[in-house]
């Protein structure tokens, strides 16, 4: 298992292989250390960085593929502060919503959009499709900014660069706000 996690990392493109790692450590048939252990034991003459951008990126809380892949392109996108199966919860404490991505810092959420979570659950698309459209609503009323990620998504630009400028955007807010803030409290 883990000499073929070591091929993939070396001869696969950084997602796929960051996909077929995730799956593996997820699955409970490897972790990051015995992978990086057996790295280090078995060097190879070539992509190392390859192999070490692979074990960057490795993250078993990751569900899918998509979510894998969507990981890799936060990163190929410099986009920060994304983690996977954020738990989140209104102002009172009570549980809103677990989502596939979120930025906690700005209230930014990416969520991948399969069309199975309309199928899978309980076999009524149009349910799940209203309690998926409640979710968000409950989300946004609490001040979180969501996207959503289709497969074609995965594979162009255009939705990841609005993801990043709505951090930077949001970043940019929340830096403003403090500066306001800041002496107003000191003169206190």
């Amino acid at each position: 298992m883990v000499q073929t996690l070591l091929d993939v990392a070396r001869d696969c493109p950084l997602a796929f292989a960051v996909a077929v790692a995730d799956a593996a450590v997820r699955l409970g048939q490897v972790s990051r250390e015995e992978f990086r252990a057996h790295q280090l034991a078995h060097p190879v003459r070539t992509r190392q960085s390859r192999i070490s951008a692979v074990l960057e990126n490795i993250d078993g809380r990751r569900e899918t593929v998509a979510e894998s892949i969507c990981a890799v392109r936060f990163v190929e996108y410099s986009i920060p502060g994304f983690e996977p199966q954020l738990v989140i919860c209104d102002a009172d404490g009570r549980f809103l919503a677990r989502s596939d991505f979120g930025n906690e810092a700005v209230k930014v959420i990416a969520e991948f959009d399969g069309a199975g979570k309309y199928y899978i659950d309980d076999g009524d698309p149009h349910r799940a499709f209203e309690r998926e459209r409640k979710r968000e609503y409950a989300l946004r009323n609490e001040g979180w900014m969501v996207f959503r990620i289709r497969w074609a998504d995965l594979f162009r630009a255009d939705l990841f660069l609005r993801i990043k400028e709505a951090v930077r955007i949001r970043e940019t807010e929340i830096a403003a706000r403090d500066r306001l803030a800041g002496p107003i409290h000191g003169a206190q």
